[in-house]
């Protein structure tokens, strides 16, 4: 008898324990020492896909730097002198 009730409160329990699908981990080894992501592959993806459009937006910003200085820099030249500032 004690065996029928062992065996029913494995079988519940095993039956009660929520299935949680396994996740994929990412492990690198390198020159910085071993490095382990936890997340999923989905996430990973979602995330280079985020640090891609980053890195787009940062160029842009860039190179609209780099227009508006040589814009300013024409308008030096060929423009009249600036106007003297004040210290405060």
């Amino acid at each position: 008898m004690k065996h029928i009730i062992a065996r029913g409160l494995i079988a519940a329990g095993l039956l009660a324990t929520p299935s949680v699908p396994a996740v994929a981990q990412s492990i690198d080894i390198g020159p910085g020492g071993v490095r382990v992501d936890p997340r999923s592959p989905r996430e990973r993806e979602a995330d280079e896909i985020h640090r891609e459009e980053r890195r787009e937006e940062f160029r842009e910003e860039r190179h609209d730097a780099i227009r508006r200085e040589e814009r300013r820099r024409e308008f030096d030249e060929d423009g009249p002198p600036p106007p003297p500032r004040d210290r405060y």
